[in-house]
């Protein structure tokens, strides 16, 4: 009877630690070692991840670190994504407003990850035809450390402190104040990492002169430290945001370019506005109609006011939980704002 006493003990002393560990609340800013193991990786160091690199040469492993990535959750991931649920309808929508690609796109907005400019993310879109929105790409996201940085705290206040160095934390919030959606369960959000791990940054994603990637291949093969420095050059770990105000931007000497407006138009306002795409309850055309209505509103600082609404956006309140989140300075430039209201005026005057 005593050695049945001693096992019932020792069984539910290890239930206990399990499940202490398993609820463990995130931590902000804990990292750890990556294992130190070595990689079956292909010899050519460009097709390798960032994070191939990282734990080859013995970099700090983020909070958000996973081992091996499952395809089933990299699917399921997708699907939250895309759908805000599961294509088989076996769990409940997120959000019945939105899904997260009504605000962030899904692939490489930049041709060079280190500088993710909006002068330069505009140019990279025209290019690739991508549109152009108010939220961070989640292509390379799994690489950053940093989210709801800058302003993002006059917005959500306190909310903001346990994301910003923890994913799980910073996509929960999301789905809850972004979204104005439910709790997402921990294997949800699990699996959003999956999804975002397997679109993570590639060394072919970013921006070496021939100089400088021979020098960064020998540092790998040799397992200098200084690679790490060298790859974390060439991306940012954050993505900063400050928030503008209602004026319209006065820049002396400054010729809006109408095309650049164009696209901001088609690739940005009407990405959500556009009939038939029920976002929101606003639609915008190409028609004359449209474009005299924003023009003769340029100027009243208003929900329907360019300037004013594309810096502002809306907020979510009581009846109304479908809002209108803002560019920041950092996703939409001063310089944009007068191309997109020069096209404005020049389709008004048509």
């Amino acid at each position: 009877m005593s050695n049945l006493r001693t096992y019932l003990f020792a069984s539910i002393s290890l239930v206990g630690v399990v499940l202490l560990f398993a609820f463990q609340s995130a931590k902000p800013g804990r990292i750890e070692p990556y294992k130190q193991e070595r990689l079956e990786l292909d010899p050519d160091v460009s097709k390798w991840s960032v994070e191939d690199v990282l734990i080859q040469l013995g970099d700090q492993k983020p909070q958000h670190y996973i081992e091996k990535l499952d395809a089933d959750s990299v699917r399921m991931g997708e699907e939250l994504v895309y759908y805000g649920r599961l294509k088989d309808h076996s769990n409940k929508r997120v959000s019945k407003y939105f899904v997260c690609t009504d605000c962030h796109n899904q692939v490489l907005e930049t041709d060079d990850p280190s500088d993710e400019s909006p002068a330069r993310v505009l140019d990279f879109s025209k290019k690739n035809k991508i549109p152009f929105l108010p939220g961070s790409t989640f292509y390379g996201m799994y690489n950053k450390r940093h989210w709801y940085n800058g302003d993002y705290a006059k917005k959500y206040g306190d909310l903001v402190k346990n994301t910003r160095d923890t994913l799980y934390n910073a996509i929960q919030l999301c789905a809850t104040q972004c979204s104005q959606g439910r709790e997402m369960d921990f294997w949800e959000i699990r699996c959003v990492m999956h999804y975002y791990k397997n679109i993570q940054l590639k060394v072919s994603d970013l921006k070496f002169s021939s100089e400088e990637y021979a020098q960064f291949s020998n540092l790998v093969t040799a397992g200098s430290d200084k690679a790490i420095g060298m790859i974390k050059g060439k991306y940012n770990e954050i993505n900063d945001a400050h928030f503008g105000n209602s004026e319209i931007p006065k820049i002396p000497g400054y010729e809006p370019n109408v095309e650049n407006g164009e696209y901001i138009y088609k690739a940005g306002c009407m990405h959500c506005h556009a009939p038939g795409r029920n976002i929101t309850n606003f639609d915008l055309d190409m028609d004359l109609l449209s474009f005299k209505f924003l023009y003769a509103k340029k100027d009243k600082y208003n929900q329907f006011s360019i300037s004013h609404i594309t810096r502002y956006g809306t907020y979510a309140v009581s009846g109304r939980k479908q809002y209108m989140p803002q560019y920041t300075y950092e996703n939409m430039s001063n310089e944009q704002m007068l191309d997109l209201m020069k096209f404005i005026e020049t389709k008004a005057a048509e």
